[in-house]
Order: structure tokens, then sequence, then C-alpha cells
């Protein structure tokens, strides 16, 4: 490539040397394959070094003081430049470096920087995310926060505050455990055991009311001592239908889990502890299945082997689904010939009682396909997917509504008219709380670069949240049970039309066949205080409602990338919406609470509690449809918005191996 100098007018005849003053066309000018490398961290007021590289493939020749990259100040960095540190002719590769001047303004900065030629830009280039922070990227000495201008070290974030406990810190894994000593409650301290009335079963503060003899378990929901031949057992499982009913179309069954025992563990739901109720029967041939339950917060599966909890035995297996709804469960499948076993099932201990079972069989093995619809006529193998009652007709997204339905806006500024119209939109920059039907403007915090007005008082440190903190106050710390996302990851293959949930909440890349990459997400608070959220029906902003499941899911509380082997995204799913609630204890101590407080309703999670996604729900998979067999990562990000506070932001990402074939 020749090198271009346009100086005509500019030197002494026949003698090529720049005259002061002179500028060389802009055009002439070009950079490409740029790559930075910046302090990913820095101190507020502090400095960051940079080096960028980038090829001249341009026509004319790079001159230090002439060629720098400029950073203006509209991206809350001081304006200031990156020097070249070298001529660098075309075709060659140059080097800018220098130091940057970090704001005073803690948070996450994606800085671009002007390519200019004499104050004239002919390029542009992107720095990865670097972050103004006083953490000095220990875990285990305590976050360090910005107080009143200055870094101030934050509490051990491990220390839980009981003296008969040994807290230690792994900086590895910037995670905590707590060894339990002599005499130390595994729960709350100030917990009362109660065991009144009861044989078995738990005491209400992580202890035992006692055990059962051999041949008996425990009902856990009665803390009765019941044989483990009882009726619904995988020894002596019900009969689904009476004998001679034929096996072919809709069958209605009522049944109650409240005398039953806890024999087998759900492979979707791997924490359950809830009694159960087994049914069993048998196929002479072929035929397809769908079953639906409804009552309590049900989990559904169909099985081969009964007392087999491997996944290789489960054909089926099922959480929360819509159909039916309010956390109610749905499996379907193709059958072969042979006997299986359906077991109605809960979501933990606390969930069991009175249910609803409709079972529908169909010819040929043909499956049902009712997937978001709660109503219809067609579940394309000749049956529909539901009706509606006397009085309510069936709308074109299958959802029942009053006929005839008189809408209702009295009183109401915005949202659902009862018929399935509005009762108003609201202006734009204001949302319409459901609670109370009326339009709201709520504060827009910048959670990568937070600001507090007022501004904070002494000793107080602004948060994510853009509200204030005391340094000295326990937070919430959530991490990813890093093992059970790479143990519990399979393969599944899903039938998506424009009704289907995963479809209508943008969980796939299409309709028709999808391949998807399921996997669960364990969220563990190990922080000492509870991870709290404001009411879901009075923050739209923080929440979203979904119809398929009928409850609020937290906006945003994870993300989820397919990553290739050089840690390159290939997949980005969106970001994943959660009902956030205790769903586990997974640590021990007198500070830490013995029973669930927060579910879907009233939605957090304790310190010392988990919330655990399981990989048979809607939506909690990586639509791997399009992309090519080989061995790729799968990375989960708690919390990626940063809306709300944490010890740390550090430990909020996991990565797990996974081929695809």
């Amino acid at each position: 490539m020749s090198v271009r100098r346009l100086l005509p007018l500019c030197v002494v005849p026949l003698v090529y040397a720049a005259v002061p003053g002179c500028s060389e066309d802009i055009s002439e000018f070009s950079l490409t394959n740029a790559v930075v490398t910046i302090d990913p961290r820095g101190l507020p007021g502090g400095t960051l070094s940079i080096q960028v590289t980038a090829e001249n493939d341009g026509q004319a020749a790079w001159e230090p003081g002439d060629v720098v990259l400029k950073l203006d100040a509209g991206q809350g960095f001081p304006a200031q430049s990156v020097p070249l540190q070298a001529e660098t002719e075309p075709g060659a590769k140059g080097t800018f470096k220098g130091t940057l001047k970090a704001p005073a303004q803690v948070g996450l900065f994606r800085l671009m920087f002007d390519a200019t030629y004499q104050a004239e830009k002919f390029g542009q280039i992107a720095a990865p995310v670097t972050e103004v922070t006083c953490s000095d990227g220990v875990y285990c000495n305590g976050a360090e926060r910005f107080v009143a201008g200055a870094c101030v070290a934050g509490p051990n974030p491990c220390d839980d505050k009981a003296d008969c406990t040994t807290d230690t810190c792994d900086e590895a894994t910037d995670t905590c455990a707590h060894e339990l000593g002599a005499n130390c409650a595994k729960c709350k301290s100030d917990c009362v055991p109660d065991c009144t009335g009861k044989i078995c079963g738990d005491n209400g503060c992580g202890g035992s009311c006692g055990s059962c003899p051999m041949g008996q378990a425990c009902a856990n929901a009665e803390s009765m001592c019941k044989p483990t031949n009882q009726a619904g057992t995988c020894t002596s499982p019900l009969e689904l239908l009476p004998a001679g009913t034929p096996l072919l179309g809709v069958h209605q069954i009522q049944g109650d889990t409240t005398d039953g025992l806890h024999e087998v563990v759900p492979t979707c739901n791997s924490t359950s502890t809830s009694v159960e109720k087994v049914y069993t029967f048998t196929l002479t041939e072929k035929m397809g299945i769908e079953a639906r339950v409804s009552g309590y917060d049900t989990v559904l599966h169909i099985r081969k082997e009964c007392a087999n909890d491997a996944s290789a035995a489960t054909v089926g297996c099922s959480d929360d689904a819509s159909p039916p709804g309010d956390y109610g469960s749905r499996v379907d499948a193709a059958l072969d010939p042979g006997t299986y076993f359906l077991i109605v099932d809960g979501f933990d201990a606390s969930q069991y009682g009175a249910f609803n079972l409709q079972v529908k069989f169909t010819s040929n093995g043909c499956v049902p396909h009712c997937d978001g619809l709660l109503c219809g006529p067609d579940d394309g193998c000749g049956g529909d997917c539901g009706s509606c009652d006397p009085g309510f007709a069936c709308t074109d997204k299958g959802r029942c509504r009053p006929d005839p339905c008189v809408p209702d806006c009295k009183d109401k500024e915005c949202g659902d008219d009862g018929c399935g119209g509005t009762c108003g939109t609201c202006a734009e920059g204001s949302l319409c709380v459901p609670s109370s039907s009326t339009c709201q403007v709520f504060a827009n915090c910048d959670n990568e670069k937070p600001t507090c007005t007022p501004p904070c008082g002494a000793g107080e440190f602004c948060g994510v949240d853009c509200g204030c903190h005391a340094i000295g106050d326990p937070m919430p710390d959530l991490v990813i049970d890093e093992k059970r996302l790479a143990e519990e990851i399979l393969f599944d293959s899903l039938e998506v039309s424009e009704s289907s949930c995963a479809f209508v909440e943008a969980c796939v890349g299409g309709t028709g066949t999808r391949k998807v990459l399921r996997f669960s997400v364990e969220a563990k608070n190990q922080g000492q205080a509870t991870l709290t959220v404001p009411p879901p029906a009075d923050r739209p902003d923080l929440f979203i409602f979904s119809d398929c499941h009928g409850h609020y899911h937290f906006n945003g509380f994870a993300e989820y990338k397919l990553l290739d082997k050089d840690g390159k995204t290939v997949l980005t799913g969106h970001k994943q919406a959660y009902c956030m609630e205790d769903t586990q204890q997974i640590a021990f101590g007198p500070n830490v609470g013995c029973d669930k407080i927060y579910t879907c309703e009233e939605q957090g999670i304790q310190a010392g509690w988990s919330d655990l996604y399981g990989n048979a729900l809607d939506c909690q998979w990586l639509d791997v449809t399009d992309v090519p067999a080989g061995d790729y990562m799968i990375q989960v990000v708690l919390n990626p918005s940063r809306e709300f506070e944490e010890v740390s932001f550090d430990n909020n990402t996991a990565t797990v191996p996974v081929k695809i074939q």
C-alpha cells in the first residue's frame, strides 16, 4: 500500500518534507482490529492504565501528537486523551498507551474513544467495561465502600454473629461456610420446638419429633407413622382408573396427599421433601398422555420405575405449568406399551392437600398441545384444550372471560377492564400500578452509576439501588450453586406454537420444533441479611406479571449465556424473571430462620436460604436449535443489572462446560 502525503502546496519543489501547519486529508485515515486493555477496576479519583493496539489500514502515516485517542467528558470520566507511542505506517500496528483519571463516582463505565487526527475524528474504539470502586477485589476482608469521599472497609462478610459457630471464608470461590459447635441451634435460637401431637416429623426448629419403626414411614403432613405399603405408595400404588374403564378419553380424579408418605424425589425439583400420592396404569398400545394437577403448589411426574429417582426412569416431570396455572403442573408425552406411575407431589414439605387431577389419553401416541391455553377447541389430537364454565366464553388467547362481559373501569385510570381490554394507557414516563389501577412515575435509578438524593449521611454509602446504607449494615449476598448447575443439565425438544408460554415470553427463537438446553439454577443467599423487595403489585418498574404462570416475577433476576471455548458469547438468552422465594435452608446457625417465609405472593430470600429454579420450568433453558455441535460453556449471572445491593457482585457468576451434539 502506498503512503500518500498531500503536500503540493506545502513543500519546496522536489523536497518531500512537511511544512508546519499543513494537514493531511482526513479521508486518508482509518483503523481496524483494535484491541483494548484497561484496568478492570480503579479507585474513585484514582487512575487506570490503558493500552490500545490497532492496525493502520488507511493511506496516511500516524504521527505521535497528531493522532490520538480522545475520551469526551459526556461519559462520566473527565475529558482526556491517550497518546500514540510511535509513528505508524499504513499496514502496521500502532500502540496508544497512557493512564486515565477516574471520576469520584463509583460505578460501571463503558467508555468509547474517538480516534482523531489533529482533533478531527476518523474512527471509534469501544473499551471493555471498567469499574470505579473502592473494592480491592478481595472478598474475605470485607466490602470496601465509598463513604463521604473516602474508601472505608466494611464488616467481615462471613460473620454470622453467632458465638457457637465457626465461620470460614473461601477466597477462591468468594463463599462462606458455618460449622455448628456443641449445643448450637441449627436455626433461630428463639425457636421453640413443637412436637405436640406429633409422633415423627419436623419439630419446627430443624430437629425431629421422632422416628418410625421398621416397615413404617412418617406421613409428614400428619406427623404420624404410616405403613410403607399403604395405598398410594410405590409399594401399593393406586389404580389410576377403576378396572374395566377404557383409557382413551379425559378422566377427572380427586385425591388428597395429606396422609401420604415422602418416598421419592422428583427430577424437576430435587429439593422437594413433600409427601406424594402414587397412581399406576398399564398401556397395551402406544398412546399419548396429558395430565394436569392443581390444588396447591404441585409437582407432577411420570415414571417407568416408581422408586427410582434417576432421570432415566422419568418420562416427564413438571413443576409450574400453564395450563393449569396457579402453581399447578402438567406433563405430556408419547408412551409406548408398558406400566407407568403417575405421581402427584409438592414443591416442598409445606405443600400437600386435596387436588384435582385431569388425565387425557389419546390414540397412536399423539401428544396434545395445549401449552399456554386454558381453553380452546383443538389440542391437535382430535380433542380440545378445555372448556369454560357456564356464563364464560373462551377468548382467542385461550382464557375464559364472562359472557356477556361488561367492562369495569370504575375508579380506574389504567389496567385491565376485566374483559380483555384496557381502562386507559399511561403517559410516557409513567407506569400502571396494578394494585391501584393508577399511573405513577417511578424514580429512575442508574444502577450502574448510582447517585443518592439527598446525599447520604455520615457513615453511609450510596448503593446500586440509589438508596443510602450504613457501612456496618448486614447485606444479602447471592451466589450460584455451581455443582447443581453442572449436574442438572439436559437437552429437550419442544413443540412451540404462538400460544405457547415459551413463545409468548420470548424464551425461544421461533415456533415449531425447538432444541433447548435445560439447567437448574439455585440462588443462595449466603449474606447476613434478607433480600427483600417491594410488593409486586405496587412496583411495575421491578416486576412483570406472567399470564402463563399467574404470578409476578422480578424482572431481570438472572441472565443466561452460551459461550464458546474461548469465552466469546455465542448465544444470549433473555434476562430471566424470577419469582423469588425461600426454597430450602442452606446455612445453619442460631441466627438463620427455621421456616420458609417468602413465597411468590410476598417475595424475598432469607439469609441462609436459597431459591431454586429447576430445569423443568418454562424458560429455564437456552434455545440451541441453531447452534452447531461442539464444546461450549453455560454462563449464569445473578442480579446482572445490579437492581439490589449485595456484599459483592464478583461472586454472582458461574460458568460450567457443556457439550452440544
